[in-house]
């Protein structure tokens, strides 16, 4: 399949960038499920760490919801690509985690029906987030950027691993 790049618009939308700062949200009630010890190996700052640490001390629901909503918030403020590695490898078992990789190589633009079976698999995901995601590669390709290809397989490993540790 050959792409005519002129008829694309490249530009993120406002519905994507929304969408992808709600499953970083929702990374929160995992996070605030981590055990102490879990929390100390977690690459974030202190502050969001502090944060984090304050959700355990909380006894009422209502005022816990709030707090999650807050780390939720700050969540946006720390690396996303090392977070979400992190949480990844402390939600799954090295086959999960090898099994969940394996969609890495497998989901491509070309193959409609095995994005469509990871969507089905994995409840959190969204065909079209799949299908702008390895849109943006392709384009990287087609550019010859090395800097945007690399950053758009960043971003389209840390969706796979972030809908996978939602799904769970």
């Amino acid at each position: 399949m050959s792409i005519d790049w002129s008829k694309q618009d490249m530009r993120v939308s406002r519905t994507e960038i929304k969408k992808s700062h709600e499953r970083l949200q929702a990374l929160a009630t995992p996070l605030a499920n981590l055990s102490k010890k879990q929390l100390a190996h977690l690459p974030v700052s202190s502050y969001f760490l502090d944060e984090l640490e304050h959700l355990s001390e909380i006894g009422s629901a209502a005022a816990k919801n709030r707090q999650i909503k807050r780390i939720g918030k700050l969540i946006i403020e720390e690396n996303r690509h090392t977070l979400t590695q992190a949480l990844f490898e402390m939600t799954f078992t090295k086959e999960q985690m090898a099994k969940i990789e394996t969609w890495f190589t497998r989901l491509n633009l070309n193959d409609e029906s095995t994005i469509k079976q990871f969507v089905k698999q994995f409840k959190v995901s969204e065909f079209n987030s799949i299908y702008q995601l390895l849109l943006w590669i392709e384009y990287a390709k087609h550019l010859n950027d090395e800097e945007l290809l690399a950053e758009s397989v960043m971003d389209f490993e840390s969706y796979i691993k972030e809908v996978a540790i939602l799904s769970s």
